[in-house]
């Protein structure tokens, strides 16, 4: 049985936007594959956890998801919308089976397969999903990949019908030459096959066996601007599957952020952690922190305290209006644990001396 992907990113069915994607950014981090270097089954996981996540971040995917279950693909196919239903449908339900039952709809189906009456088929475009994986440094600067993939082109040979014509023609396998067929309430109705004439004149495409499509190897360079941020699509245009009329899809790529080692991002902050030596805290003084393009000397004011944030403008991501955003550095004041000879006799004279005060 199908996972439940509200139960694998372990959130309500009613949760926001913001809990899905937090849930997803803990739910990453925890069995991406650089974390776990060789688990199949962490990779398993992360794979079944974007899944979900493309499906629950996309509000009209959520609603076809929420309405038909697993089927939503199909429904989604099939030309009905998340709101087209009220009570949506188990996740075993069968759409090809609903639409034979109506009658002349069930070639629909055989069409799509290739069957003896593809000859009204049209292979439509589709896009093509891919999530790609950036650090912080490609995210601020801009970075330029190259993606290599499959997808199902249309058949030179059926311009994608699935079927090629006949010299002579033959009964229509979908109303076994009656040119009727029997709808949902028992009506008599024309084949849509045929179209009444109880005759096909065309036969199975055999360069695609009837499919109407052949798997192609794609390659495309695609650019990512500078500030690009997490669960942003870069859509290259054109680079999809392709379908009649010489029109493609297109290439959609999720980007994900990569973990940084000493950096979160936040919107287009920074935020660091920096130790500073008490007496530094105290005194004030001057430090080294690390930011994302290199090392940056800060000053510390006299009397800073633990968990005090510092912001350094224009040191965080590069925004894509323009400009920069901050570096937050937090401070971790260090307390020695112990204190001994001259550095102990000092403390206890401006101990003494602070209690006078």
């Amino acid at each position: 049985m199908p996972t439940d992907y509200y139960a694998v990113l372990g959130v309500a069915r009613d949760a926001d936007e913001k809990e899905i994607k937090a849930a997803y950014r803990r739910l990453a981090r925890k069995f991406h594959p650089d974390v776990n270097p060789g688990d199949k089954n962490a990779e398993a996981k992360f794979k079944e956890i974007s899944e979900a996540y493309e499906v629950l971040s996309d509000a009209e995917k959520r609603k076809l998801y929420d309405r038909f279950g697993h089927q939503w693909e199909v429904a989604k196919r099939s030309g009905m919308s998340g709101d087209g239903l009220a009570g949506g449908f188990p996740d075993d339900f069968n759409f090809e089976d609903l639409l034979r039952d109506i009658g002349g709809f069930g070639s629909v189906f055989e069409t799509m397969r290739g069957g003896a009456g593809a000859q009204a088929r049209n292979v439509m475009p589709r896009d093509v999903h891919m999530e790609v994986e950036l650090t912080l440094e490609e995210m601020d600067s801009g970075a330029k990949r190259t993606f290599s993939y499959r997808v199902e082109d249309p058949c030179a040979t059926c311009k994608g019908t699935g079927s090629v014509p006949t010299s002579r023609s033959q009964p229509c396998p979908h109303c076994n030459g009656r040119g009727t067929v029997r709808g949902l309430l028992g009506f008599t109705q024309p084949c849509p096959v045929c179209n009444g004439a109880g005759e096909i004149g065309y036969q199975r495409c055999a360069t695609c066996s009837g499919a109407g499509t052949l798997p192609t190897t794609r390659r495309v360079e695609v650019s990512f601007p500078p500030g690009v941020r997490e669960g942003q699509r870069v859509r290259a245009a054109g680079q999809g599957a392709g379908g009649a009329s010489n029109r493609r899809g297109d290439l959609i790529l999720h980007v994900r952020q990569k973990p940084h080692s000493y950096l979160t991002r936040d919107g287009d902050d920074l935020i660091t952690d920096l130790k500073v030596d008490y007496t530094v805290a105290a005194l004030g003084g001057e430090a080294k922190v690390r930011g994302l393009r290199g090392t940056i000397e800060v000053t510390i004011p006299p009397g800073s305290q633990c968990g005090q944030t510092l912001r350094l403008k224009g040191q965080g991501m590069t925004r894509q209006s323009g400009g920069r955003g901050n570096l937050l550095i937090k401070l971790h004041v260090q307390i020695p644990r112990s204190v001994a000879g001259e550095e102990k006799r000092l403390l206890e004279q401006i101990a003494q001396a602070r209690a006078k005060v």
